[in-house]
């Protein structure tokens, strides 16, 4: 059975920096249009020694059997417009 799904978030982009600081690889989501400012885990804010860039896209959807979950889609091809508003809930047959 399937169970309905609500769309929490439009799709945003998946941000990937490397640090120049702490030199962790880090994946970021976040529902805004906000640019990143500086690495999440050490606050460095030098992003000129850093590598950031967009690498796919999330959505957050609820499931009214399995609750709130966030779909990734880690992939350097998918732009956030690409990505569908009717997705299903992975753990629902």
């Amino acid at each position: 059975m399937r169970y309905e799904i609500k769309v929490l978030t439009t799709a945003k982009p998946i941000y990937k920096i490397h640090c120049g600081e702490c030199n962790w690889e880090l994946l970021i989501t976040a529902n805004t249009d906000e640019s990143v400012q500086c690495c999440p885990w050490c606050g460095w804010s030098d992003l000129e020694i850093s590598h950031l860039t967009k690498s796919g896209a999330f959505q957050e959807i609820e499931c009214k059997k399995h609750g709130k979950m966030t779909i990734l889609l880690p992939s350097d091809t998918i732009e956030p417009e690409d990505f569908m508003d009717n997705l299903f809930c992975p753990f629902c047959h």
